[in-house]
């Protein structure tokens, strides 16, 4: 069933995309900090539609889910540190997502993989 595209949840879009990887409660402070009136259920009502048109989805990071917006194929490295999460490509790592359709006659259909260490900037510190 297609919905039409309400302005609640284009916020709810929008702000998912600007926080980047966003756990429920740091979307539901960021919204009610920038926006009037849009209430928590309003926000857990569109968070499901926007899953289910996988819009956005989650994905498990340090033992927390958190909401992305759907983008290409990617991978997460997330810092031990100071919790940044960074999208990695399929090139960063040297191979193609598509590569592994198939491994010993299974048929890949989705997965997840996140890398754990010290970003950069902690690093520098």
């Amino acid at each position: 069933m297609i919905r039409r595209n309400t302005n609640q949840r284009q916020i709810v879009y929008e702000s998912i995309n600007f926080l980047g990887h966003t756990t429920s409660e740091e979307l539901i402070n960021y919204i009610n900090s920038n926006y009037t009136d849009i209430s928590l259920a309003t926000i857990y009502r569109n968070l499901s539609i926007l899953m289910e048109e996988h819009q956005i989805k989650k994905v498990k990071l340090q033992g927390c889910e958190v909401y992305e917006t759907v983008k290409a194929k990617h991978c997460h490295f997330v810092c031990r540190s100071c919790g940044s999460v960074i999208d990695i490509t399929p090139s960063e790592l040297g191979f193609d997502f598509n590569s592994i359709s198939t491994i010993e006659g299974n048929q890949v259909d989705e997965f997840e993989l996140n890398l754990y260490g010290i970003c950069s900037k902690c690093k520098e510190l």
